[in-house]
């Protein structure tokens, strides 16, 4: 009978006939409740239109969450070519979304990858989760069940237990030897003396210590058959591959495992079949690999030991020694074992020489965070503050793969430091300058940027950024460290506070500087209540150097203030659309009170949403609801909203034009008419500053936090930010008097 028909005596078909990947998808071997895990061999008929639609958009969670690098047509193999999708039952949005780019039937969309779909331009994820649900729907109302495929060469390998005959007699000779080691342990009186692993007594007999000799340098090889010992992790892939048709390995060989995959058309004409019958040929067999992955299986063994080995990220060469097995080839899809694994597991990622959990993008990400959080203001850190990046590496090699992972993720290691604020010449400069700690001439800070540009270029770049002082002709300094050459403000309060031994009250500053120039009791306030200086309870001081309280909420990037709570900007990438949890700063731990160790919980109007710290780092669980209800998608910038009430939230971040101020306004959480009447006020009480502080501070306080897109667009509008609150006018000259109160 041709493969391409139903058998008629077939019993009715099951969610896994249609969707031959779902089980190995949806199993989740910590539950030991049956019934919950086994809707899949449903009847689809035996489905009422509510029980359906549950399905339905199981499936479309399930691809969301574990396929997203399968093709449309793995995903469905099932589904009928010629539908047209405008008929399908999905929302508008989508249906005009698949037209806008071309796609007119599901054989349009069968070559592409779910990520791909998800990269599609204005396609939010909620849009394509309705494209899932109705290629679900397609699949199941005309699904093709495929006969299975003949076993080839051999079954894949289902178990390693050893033949115990063999294991006894192998064993034989040490049998002896743990005898002779127990028997002397017993004559001392110590019969629960571990036998192995800790060095014999004093005086223990020539026989003894001979014995116990042989056991120490017992293998593998000498207990097991050469057949046993050679059943590594590539041997079993081969074996498992073996199982398969010569046609199917074909296959594989050329899409799923390939470095430059061949296209569904491409195949079906060099082996005489469809397009859509290589496609189905492809998920079956997908699907059948990713079964000898499930727990108890030999490779299942080893995907469960890789994953823990990578843990968040681990050199690939570090792997392959832990694991050699996993550099030996797989020759019938000509690939090692470690490619052909990761291609199967998307519980991790191999790119670029690296391996992360559950992506490398994600891995990245927390790895800037966390320099985010132990960066001082210049975007500088200790490699040591990092602490080790896997546990599982060799000491002797740590430091090294960390220096070379900083690189990878786009920071610039500079000795026993770190620089992750690199947008600008001036981040670099004022970087080197903080590692440096004293003044450095303009050749001696090119000459360890990291780029090129030339010396005028970065005399100009200094000159024109309020970060730096020239001290000399041509030596400069940070402007914070208050030099002899630096005589505004700032250097007059640091001088008063040191005069007092520490601390001065507010209002004792106050009366000295306001009585001695000519500057407003505001901008005293302002500059005693910002870096390098703290107020509190009414006494000006020196801020503490801890990295969790300089990263306090006032002082951590993208975060900000509004009326009623805190806005968090993040930009959504696909890890956020998988469903995966992330980072967050220190600072929304201490906004919730939480406590390494904790998980809170905030009310949301989707249900609950966890923060927890139960790792290194502060984490969101998954946004992907909140994604999914706004059609939200990969690249977008949102807001993570947390309320004064213990609430949770998402905002979009609206569409900003060619005003630079607006721009800025709408980064910080603020937009409307009342925003853009008072500018200055708003931006700086996003930030903690006092609502009359002037644009100067304003400027330095989003620079000093890390927000430079922002301090840009604000150096932009400097003079729209100026004007008198309300008035929407230019402001005047400022006099020289001005200036230097600026200063």
């Amino acid at each position: 009978m041709p493969d391409d028909l139903l058998d008629d005596a077939r019993p009715q078909l099951s969610w896994a006939d249609a969707f031959p990947w779902i089980e190995a998808a949806a199993a989740d071997p910590g539950n030991t409740t049956e019934g919950a895990l086994a809707w899949w061999r449903e009847p689809i008929d035996a489905s009422g239109p509510q029980r359906r639609a549950e399905r339905l958009a199981d499936l479309s969670d399930l691809a969301l969450e574990r396929l997203t690098r399968w093709t449309i047509g793995q995903i469905f193999p099932a589904l009928p070519a010629g539908a047209v999708l405008h008929f399908l039952p999905m929302t508008n949005r989508a249906k005009n979304a698949l037209a806008r780019f071309g796609y007119r039937t599901a054989g349009d969309l069968q070559g592409l990858e779910l990520a791909d779909l998800l990269d599609l331009p204005q396609v939010g994820i909620g849009t394509v989760d309705s494209v899932l649900q109705a290629l679900a729907d397609a699949s199941t109302l005309e699904s093709v069940a495929l006969p299975p495929h003949p076993t080839g060469h051999g079954e894949p390998v289902r178990n390693m237990s050893d033949h115990g005959g063999e294991l006894a007699k192998r064993a034989g000779p040490f049998a002896e030897d743990l005898r002779s080691v127990a028997s002397w342990y017993a004559a001392l009186g110590l019969p629960v003396r571990p036998i192995l692993g800790i060095p014999l007594p004093p005086g223990s007999p020539p026989e003894v210590i001979k014995a116990r000799q042989r056991l120490d340098v017992i293998t593998a090889d000498d207990l097991l058959s050469p057949d046993q010992a050679g059943l590594d992790a590539a041997e079993l892939l081969q074996r498992t591959v073996s199982g398969l048709d010569e046609r199917v390995r074909h296959i594989l060989a050329r899409r799923l495992f390939a470095d430059h995959p061949e296209t569904l058309d491409e195949l079906g004409q060099d082996l005489g079949l469809t397009r859509e019958r290589v496609r189905q040929i492809e998920a079956k067999a997908r699907a059948e690999m990713v079964e000898a992955l499930e727990p108890g299986e030999p490779l299942g063994t080893v995907s469960a030991a890789i994953r823990e080995l990578v843990g968040t990220v681990l050199p690939l060469a570090d792997l392959l020694a832990l694991m050699p097995a996993l550099a030996c080839p797989v020759e019938a899809m000509d690939q090692p074992a470690w490619r052909v694994l990761d291609r199967l597991d998307d519980a991790y990622e191999i790119e670029g020489g690296w391996c992360a959990a559950p992506t490398v993008l994600s891995a990245q990400t927390e790895t800037l965070t966390r320099l985010q959080e132990l960066a001082n203001r210049h975007g500088v850190a200790s490699i040591t503050d990092l602490g080790p990046m896997n546990a599982n590496q060799p000491e002797d090699s740590a430091l090294s793969s960390l220096r070379d992972w900083l690189s990878y993720c786009g920071c610039v290691v500079d000795g026993d430091h770190v620089f992750s604020r690199l947008q600008s010449i001036g981040d670099r400069a004022a970087a080197i300058l903080s590692v440096s700690g004293s003044p450095m001439s303009s050749q001696e800070i090119l000459d360890r940027l990291g780029v090129e540009r030339s010396l005028s270029s970065l005399r100009n770049a200094m000159g024109s950024d309020d970060r730096f002082a020239r001290v000399d002709r041509d030596r400069w300094a940070l402007a914070e460290w208050g030099l002899e050459s630096y005589t505004g403000i700032r250097a007059v309060v640091r001088d008063e506070v040191a005069r007092e031994g520490g601390q001065i009250p507010m209002d004792t500053l106050i009366e000295r500087i306001t009585g001695r120039y000519s500057v407003s009791a505001s901008s005293v306030i302002a500059y005693a209540s910002a870096p390098p200086f703290e107020a509190s309870e009414g006494i000006v001081r020196l801020a503490a150097d801890d990295h969790y309280v300089r990263k306090g909420p006032e002082r951590t990037r993208r975060l900000y203030r509004r009326t009623d709570g805190w806005l968090y900007r993040v930009t959504v990438t696909k890890d956020h659309l998988r469903g995966s949890g992330s980072t967050a700063p220190v600072a929304v731990a201490a906004i919730l009170g939480l406590k390494p160790g904790q998980i809170r919980q905030l009310d949301s109007p989707l249900g609950p949403q966890t923060v927890n710290w139960t790792g290194n780092q502060p984490a969101f669980g998954t946004i992907r609801r909140f994604l999914v209800d706004s059609d939200i998608e990969t690249g977008s910038e949102i807001f993570l909203v947390i309320g004064d009430d213990g609430t949770f939230g998402m905002e979009p971040v609206g569409p900003g034009g060619a005003d630079a101020l607006e721009r800025a306004l709408l980064l910080t959480g603020f937009a409307g008419a009342a925003a853009r009447q008072q500018p200055r006020a708003a931006l700086a009480a996003a930030i903690g500053l006092p609502e009359d502080s002037p644009s100067a501070s304003v400027i330095g306080g989003y620079r000093e936090r890390g927000d430079s897109d922002i301090a840009d667009l604000l150096l932009a509008a400097r003079n729209e930010l100026e004007a008198p609150h309300g008035t929407g006018e230019p402001a005047r000259s400022p006099d020289i008097d001005e200036i230097l109160d600026l200063l």
